[in-house]
């Protein structure tokens, strides 16, 4: 993994998908095509192909706990546009929090509508050439 961020170091509210990790500038939401979402072993995989010249990556998320779910229409396209991905804030008995223990509250969402919230203690992207 190129860069790993621990959650509690990132920036609220800060935009993921139009980020610098590792002196590498991504564009998420303009220069890739979300390919795929896959959770396996509490890890969170969202895997990216860029059209230009087909090179792939990962944006993944560790020490992941699914909070909400939601996708539909997916039949409709072959690949999704990431549109927001953040670190925020969820309300837990009347309180507002951001960081649960070493972990934090991220929301992703998809221009089609597709979303998902959830804890994660880290970050990072992975770039297959």
């Amino acid at each position: 993994m190129a860069v790993l961020l621990f959650a509690k170091s990132i920036e609220l509210f800060e935009n993921l998908c139009q980020y610098e990790f590792d002196y590498n500038y991504y564009d998420l939401h303009n220069d890739y095509d979300c390919e795929s979402v896959t959770l396996k072993d509490d890890i969170l995989f969202i895997n990216f192909k860029q059209e230009a010249n087909g090179n792939s990556l990962s944006l993944i998320f560790t020490d992941v706990e699914l909070k909400q779910f939601e996708f539909f229409n997916v039949n409709d396209s072959k690949t999704l546009t990431i549109d927001n991905v953040y670190r925020g804030r969820v309300e837990i008995d009347g309180e507002l929090e951001e960081c649960l223990g070493e972990k934090g509250y991220f929301y992703l969402e998809f221009y089609e509508g597709q979303r998902l919230e959830f804890w994660a203690k880290s970050v990072g992207i992975k770039e297959k050439k």
